[in-house]
């Protein structure tokens, strides 16, 4: 066998196993079915919690000087999704509801505070997503994104520490949230990863006798909520790297 010969072996080698790969990786994270056109219906219609936008929020507006909340929060359980052509991206657009989770705890003067609570993200069309065209059957289909609307809140539920809790972002609204979604297939279904930088507002107003009585405010601030980073694959840059080292 020439030197040639073998490098083009283990040129096909490599290939292969770069093939190989995302099926493998694919067992956990957000996997959903094809929708029949040879792509996936988006955001992820699903019910599980493998199918999470994950990300950070925080309250700093209207607490004590020095003190936060710090959020971790959630945006899914994606329902009532409709997705059609057109949309701010000349590809798509998805009306959806959904729910918000945040983890809260707070810092400074609000130190021990501690919440998990839930609150709808629905009434269309409060919440849209944008997404670019994406090419039909082709293994790897990514695209932009963007988070057109974005809106939820929680108001006069007797919650004990808010009288109201809002979240509300988007482009529609002022509040510019760019992304990228990305599908690979797994051969029965598409592996689903993507981010968006959501810029979002979050207003309140604290409960009488609560934590937070007599407190309010609005913060806004931008930040990065992402779908199963560990789905994301770049073919033709692994692809590249694979082949260049090859040759050294």
């Amino acid at each position: 066998m020439t030197r040639r010969n073998a490098r083009i072996l283990r040129i096909v080698a490599t290939l292969t196993c770069l093939a190989a790969v995302p099926a493998a990786a694919f067992a956990e994270c957000c996997i959903v079915q094809d929708n029949g056109f040879g792509t996936a219906t988006l955001p992820p219609l699903t019910t599980g919690a493998t199918c999470l936008y994950l990300g950070t929020m925080e309250i700093s507006d209207g607490l004590p000087v020095g003190s936060t909340i710090q959020i971790s929060a959630s945006i899914g359980y994606f329902f009532n999704v409709i997705e059609s052509p057109g949309g701010a991206l000349g590809g798509t657009e998805s009306t959806w509801d959904g729910l918000c989770s945040m983890q809260m705890t707070g810092t400074g003067a609000l130190l021990g505070f501690n919440r998990s609570l839930s609150f709808p993200l629905n009434g269309f069309p409060n919440n849209v997503f944008a997404w670019a065209p994406r090419t039909p059957f082709a293994p790897v289909q990514t695209a932009a994104a963007q988070v057109y609307q974005l809106f939820g809140q929680m108001v006069g539920v007797g919650d004990p520490d808010f009288d109201l809790l809002r979240v509300t972002g988007g482009n529609n609204f002022g509040l510019p949230s760019p992304g990228q979604i990305q599908l690979v297939s797994t051969g029965g279904g598409w592996a689903v990863s993507g981010y968006f930088d959501l810029t979002h507002r979050i207003d309140f107003v604290g409960s009488p006798g609560g934590a937070l009585a007599g407190m309010s405010g609005s913060t806004t601030r931008q930040r990065r909520f992402e779908i199963c980073p560990e789905n994301a694959v770049a073919v033709e840059g692994a692809s590249w790297s694979h082949l260049k080292a090859l040759y050294r």
